[in-house]
């Protein structure tokens, strides 16, 4: 029996001493370490909303996105030429604005406007009409806008400033005649040619 007793007492001082030994270190779930991760981000969120500054009324509001405009936005060069004025031979009165109130067939035009900006278009007469009108007149016509106008009969040429996210001159290749009041002419404006749709 003697021989059991140092294996019973050694067992026993491990025994004594493990349980004098410090308590061990408590370890985090999965669980809990996932919940202290959210923690932190909305922790880091608050921060920098905190850190922001604040909306004053200094704050400039972002341009408005282009939209279509249902009405035309054209303006006419001012019409008739004062009957004081008078013309020298080096004037052509087809360069001059269009008579107040012409005498001869008026037709209806509809420029459209495919340019992809603002133009400012003249639009002239080649030649007088067979009462001795002839005239130049003067739009500005709105992106995508495609206004229908009054012009008095006859051929003429084109030629427009296009405005917008690229500028370029437009103007026609050839003459556009419009001699009939019975349709309504179409007359596309592309960033570089003016040309019967």
């Amino acid at each position: 029996m003697k021989s059991k007793s140092p294996l019973i007492v050694s067992l026993i001082i491990t025994l004594f001493l493990s349980a004098c030994g410090p308590a061990p270190e408590p370890t985090l779930s999965a669980n809990d370490v996932a919940n202290t991760a959210v923690a932190n981000a909305w922790i880091s969120v608050t921060l920098t909303q905190a850190a922001l500054p604040t909306a004053t009324a200094t704050l400039t509001p972002l341009p408005p996105t282009p939209t279509w405009t249902p009405l035309p936005t054209m303006t006419l060069i001012p019409t008739g030429v004062p009957a004081t004025a008078t013309l020298s031979a080096a004037q052509d009165p087809c360069n001059q604005p269009p008579p107040s109130e012409p005498k001869g067939t008026m037709v209806q035009v509809q420029f459209i406007n495919k340019s992809n900006g603002s133009v400012s278009l003249s639009f002239g007469m080649e030649q007088a009409n067979s009462l001795g009108e002839c005239g130049t007149y003067g739009f500005s016509i709105g992106r995508f806008d495609s206004p229908v106008v009054n012009v008095m009969a006859g051929c003429y040429w084109a030629y427009g400033w296009v405005t917008g996210d690229k500028t370029s001159t437009t103007q026609t290749t050839n003459d556009l005649c419009v001699p009939d009041k019975s349709q309504i002419w179409q007359i596309q404006i592309g960033p570089e040619v003016v040309e019967f749709k």
